[in-house]
């Protein structure tokens, strides 16, 4: 009986050590990395946004974003001449940038030339956005979203300026990611 105690205990101790050894080995792989095979090596963006016909009439809208090669694109809307099922007209950006990577919309409305201040204006804006980071083989790091919103809405007489500082920044968003695939989100920079 004693011999069979002690061949467990000496099998114990081996399987401990080899535990702790194996736990604590050199050559284990940095959790923020992945292997050769599954490196990560893009951030993409999808963004849409939206806004009606009534809101056309009183407003321009324009956009900024970082592209695929991390330059900061401007441009008035030019939205879809179709309507979505919705009623809306649509405009989408996809970008695909090597990491690490800026991604992020900035989505503001301004005035037409002319408009009454005094009169009442439809505001109606809305987006739908997903940010992410990607291994070669499609498996997701690090993402924001997707994030939805639409709202219409009207000024009340005479409170027009006080209602496009309100409303007329849409969406204001960057996301970071460093080469690893770790994104951080802040406002546009």
């Amino acid at each position: 009986m004693k011999k069979i105690i002690m061949t467990l205990a000496a099998v114990l101790c081996c399987a401990m050590t080899t535990i702790v050894f194996t736990a604590c080995s050199s050559d284990d792989d940095d959790n923020n990395k992945t292997s050769g095979q599954d490196a990560t090596v893009t951030g993409e963006m999808e963004c849409t946004l939206y806004t009606s016909d009534e809101s056309l009439a009183s407003f321009d809208f324009f956009v900024k974003y970082y592209d695929d090669n991390g330059q900061v694109q401007s441009e008035k809307v030019a939205w879809d001449e179709k309507l979505d099922s919705q009623g809306l007209r649509t405009w989408t950006k996809k970008v695909k940038a090597k990491l690490p990577a800026k991604l992020g919309v900035l989505f503001e409305m301004k005035p037409k030339d002319g408009i009454d201040p005094e009169g009442q204006h439809i505001f109606a804006r809305g987006y739908n956005i997903f940010i992410m980071s990607k291994t070669s083989s499609d498996k997701v790091i690090s993402s924001y979203g997707p994030m939805s919103k639409y709202i219409s809405s009207r000024n009340k007489k005479g409170e027009f300026e006080d209602a496009l500082k309100e409303h007329g920044r849409i969406l204001d968003i960057l996301y970071q990611f460093d080469s690893n695939g770790k994104g951080t989100a802040s406002k546009w920079e």
